[in-house]
């Protein structure tokens, strides 16, 4: 019988099955019920049974909405399994949503129909014109899945292959997150800290903070009058403090939550090829689409603040001696101090995102993005700050905390090589940066990737295997280390310009003229050279030089932009940027960057599902929404762990005033945020 209804069926799909949105087949709904009937009467468990032969009856039902028909129908698919590791990925994830959306779950009330949607292909023949099958299939089918996704295939394909890859994800978590004692204990732990704040607060409005109690000092550690007032100030001596950063760092974290929710809306639209169209045929759309030069930005931030603050105390230091290449403890106080500004906002979101955030929808999400999943198993490469060496699973969009903080070990090299030797620190400088750029090149060869990125479209003329570019090349410190040493060169600069302030200011108007034309035109084509390689035109040697040094001479240009505003040939620009405004913005910015990820992600879940693409504008309505949400939840993490433990470290560390972490820790504390991009 099972033979005979494959034969008529086989013969219905060849004529009816159309090819759909993003290259995925659409069956119609005498396919789909034609496989529920046959399945139900396979060798799967009785419940599977059951449940099959009631999804036709629910369906129908006049109570039922009519879109889950659609949604349930549209579920099942075929289509390339590479699209698994091309950005085309978007558009399994659209089903699985779809599917979930059949089921007719809602936050606080249970589907008597609960759906999971699964997913599998042959992993050997994922590349090759392998074939990926997805099936939307009763929740008490889930022990039955490899046997009904085989069927499937052979339904609607004659590909002998076996499928060895399955996953799955359900309409509705098994336990909701309340129901799971490690989530509880978290939740617990969490509103204990809170609590915390909350007394030590109330402690330091009433009694002061006065006091030579060191107990007493720990708690008022916690104090939010405290460490709000730390975050709004300002420092009192502007020329010790690059003041324009206040304004590039809150910008560049604007620019990255605008890049994000442009990505990951994709998986909510229905018309997403309009959306991709739109999107990356329009030139002056680059300002998003190549928004990931927000990196680079942070990279020089971050490195130039590094040197700046290092040369600034090795210049006003007058009786300690100045650390050399075998001052180990002052170098281990120096790799002290960045743990301690990272470890704990970082630890703290992860704990939170891997045991509770990401289980508080009542659906779990994509299975290969999922923190609940990936976490528990890969938390250990985020802890010690080396996800980016691996393959970025857990919180995948903090690769450049760990990037950034195997830079931040090297820096003793390039900082003592320019103290002691500065031609041939420069000359090294410059070398490893010429390096990383033909690596870049070298790469792009070898594997056949574009310039960077492609997060919307992937032109024919490039490997589209997206996974296998950001793991290999995009989060490798070897490929992205040339902005950070643009970053220690400049910050060495400015602390030579420093001594000879006056001369400085009195730069000829042809430098400042020839500065600010270099500057415009290196960001210039950074954002928009990109438009040939996103057009897939086949310009093999501009492609190799853009993706060599377009990150480099965007780094430069943000570097004249540091310089100029720094030495007061800024005008109006240094004035916006250096705003007090920007000073709260900014200094919370590495907790923002931590937690916005799972706000982007929050707003599209609240939506009407599917969401119809018309005009940016809508988009950039929820950008609003996922920035102010980022900040409030950005502030609750920097309020009960990254300022405390800034707080902890001055108390437990402090040894009349010989630490060099504590002398530090004015300049890095707030005034340097670590934020990370995407990837």
């Amino acid at each position: 019988m099972w033979q005979s209804v494959v034969v008529s069926v086989l013969f219905i799909v060849l004529f009816h099955a159309e090819r759909s949105i993003g290259d995925l087949n659409n069956y119609n709904e005498k396919i789909v019920f034609s496989f529920i009937n046959a399945v139900a009467k396979l060798n799967v468990s009785q419940l599977c049974g059951d449940s099959l032969t009631k999804i036709g009856p629910y369906l129908l039902d006049y109570n039922t909405i009519p879109a889950q028909k659609e949604f349930f129908i549209t579920a099942y698919t075929s289509g390339d399994a590479e699209q698994f590791s091309s950005r085309d990925q978007d558009r399994w994830v659209f089903r699985a949503y779809k599917c979930i959306q059949a089921a007719g779950e809602a936050p606080y009330s249970k589907s008597e129909h609960p759906l999971n949607y699964c997913f599998g292909y042959n992993e050997d023949n994922k590349r090759s014109d392998g074939v990926a099958y997805g099936i939307c299939i009763p929740s008490t089918c889930y022990n039955d899945r490899n046997k009904l996704l085989d069927e499937w295939r052979s339904m609607i394909s004659t590909d002998a292959i076996a499928i060895d890859y399955i996953s799955c994800t359900k309409s509705r978590h098994d336990q909701q997150w309340y129901e799971k004692p490690m989530a509880i204990a978290e939740f617990i732990l969490h509103q204990n800290f809170m609590l915390l704040v909350v007394v030590a607060t109330l402690y330091h409005i009433k009694k002061g903070k006065q006091t030579g109690n060191k107990w007493v000092e720990f708690f008022l550690a916690f104090s939010a009058k405290k460490n709000l007032s730390k975050l709004i100030q300002m420092p009192k001596d502007s020329q010790s403090t690059i003041t324009c950063m206040f304004g590039m760092r809150f910008l560049s974290m604007v620019w990255t939550v605008i890049g994000h929710s442009f990505i990951f809306v994709q998986a909510y639209l229905d018309n997403v090829e309009e959306f991709k169209n739109d999107m990356v045929d329009h030139f002056y759309n680059q300002w998003i689409t190549n928004f990931t030069l927000a990196v680079d930005t942070f990279l020089v931030l971050s490195a130039t603040l590094t040197a700046f603050t290092w040369f600034k105390k090795i210049q006003r230091n007058s009786s300690e001696t100045i650390p050399t290449w075998t001052s180990f403890s002052y170098w281990l106080r120096f790799y002290r101090h960045r743990i301690i500004r990272l470890w704990p906002a970082y630890i703290y979101v992860l704990v939170d995102i891997g045991t509770r955030v990401s289980i508080q929808h009542f659906h779990p999400m994509w299975p290969p993005t999922d923190p609940a999943v990936q976490c528990p198993k890969h938390w250990w490469e985020n802890v010690l700050f080396i996800n980016s060496l691996f393959e970025n699973r857990c919180m995948p969009w903090t690769w450049y905390i760990g990037t950034e903080f195997i830079y931040y070990l090297l820096s003793p090299i390039f900082l003592l090589l320019l103290h002691q030797v500065p031609r041939i620190g420069f000359a090294i400088s410059l070398l490893i940066i010429l390096s990383s750029s033909f690596l870049n090149m070298f790469g792009m060869i070898y594997w056949n990737f574009p310039p960077t990125q492609f997060l919307w479209k992937q032109p024919e003329i490039f490997s589209a295997d997206f996974i296998k570019h950001h793991v290999l090349m995009y989060i490798k410190p070897q490929y992205r280390i040339g902005p950070y040493i643009v970053g220690l060169l400049l910050g060495y600069y400015l602390v030579v310009v420093q001594k000879c302030i006056k001369q400085t200011r009195q730069r000829s108007m042809r430098f400042q003229a020839f500065g600010w034309t270099f500057g415009s035109i290196a960001c210039f084509w950074s954002i928009f050279g990109l438009y040939p390689a996103l057009q897939g035109w086949d310009w093999r040697i501009y492609h190799l030089v853009y993706g060599g040094f377009h990150r480099t001479i965007f780094a430069l240009s943000m570097a004249w932009l540091i310089y100029a505003c720094h030495t007061d040939n800024g005008g109006i620009i240094n004035r916006l940027l250096s705003m007090k405004l920007f000073i709260p913005l900014s200094s919370l910015c590495y907790s923002v960057y931590l937690v916005h990820m799972v706000l982007v992600v929050f707003t599209y879940l609240l939506v009407p599902f599917p969401i119809i693409y018309t005009t940016k504008w809508p988009i950039f309505g929820h950008c609003i929404v996922q920035l102010m949400l980022s900040y409030f939840f950005g502030l609750i993490c920097a309020l009960l762990a990254e300022l405390p433990a800034l707080n902890l470290e001055k108390i437990i560390f402090h040894d009349g005033g010989k630490n060099t972490a504590v002398k530090l820790a004015k300049d890095y504390g707030l005034q340097q945020s670590k934020t990370a991009d995407i990837g």
